[in-house]
């Protein structure tokens, strides 16, 4: 039974190497632009940066924040993976699955470092707080879609210019993971309705003290 599910979350042995890197490459370099952007910021995009974040973070700490909308919260967690998994069934993956994660990279470090760059230490703890919960649980899951999506497309590609047709690359193992990446983004949409608000609001009392 531990082979089995050990097995199933192995991405494919052919390609599987080269594209965590390739996706893990294009996510470091997206959050390092995000950090330089956000250290970058001054004048008046930086004082509407901090306007923005300290609003919210003083409407969260009288308890004013409420459990979001749940469709525009639902798009907000899934737009990603959807797009990788439609990505990985064409050849157009191979450009749009790292663009896609160097996006994602960028936009999840411009949020963590403007809290760091306001707050300090405890600017770093709250974006814990806000951001980590839910994206301990989806960014590995986002990953596991990206590598095997890109490996997807890769061969797709190979196809297009003459490469040997033999064998798919959604087998049964490729379905199954995205079965569970699934229900590893429900979680975190759970997470994002029910438990953050909260943790929000935890966080701006913190930085508010």
């Amino acid at each position: 039974m531990r082979r089995a599910v050990a097995g199933v979350w192995d991405v494919p042995g052919e390609g599987g190497g080269p594209a965590l890197a390739a996706v893990g490459i294009c996510f470091f370099l997206g959050s390092a632009a995000g950090c330089l952007l956000a250290a970058a910021a001054g004048g008046s995009g930086a004082e509407s940066l901090t306007a923005y974040v300290q609003g919210f973070l003083s409407a969260a700490g009288e308890g004013d924040v409420q459990p979001p909308a749940l469709l525009p919260l639902m798009w907000e967690v899934l737009r990603w993976p959807v797009l990788t998994v439609a990505l990985g069934f064409t050849a157009l993956g191979v450009l749009g699955i790292p663009i896609l994660f160097s996006v994602r990279g960028f936009l999840l470090s411009f949020a963590v470092s403007s809290f760091v760059r306001m707050f300090g230490s405890e600017g770093c703890f709250a974006a814990a707080l806000i951001f980590g919960v839910s994206g301990a649980v989806s960014i590995p899951a986002l990953f596991v879609l990206g590598v095997q999506g890109l490996t997807a497309s890769v061969r797709l590609a190979g196809r297009t210019i003459g490469e040997s047709r033999r064998g798919s690359p959604f087998g049964r193992a490729y379905f199954v993971r995205c079965g569970m990446c699934a229900g590893a983004f429900c979680v975190c949409i759970l997470l994002e309705y029910l438990a953050v608000p909260t943790l929000v609001g935890w966080a701006a009392r913190m930085l508010a003290a």
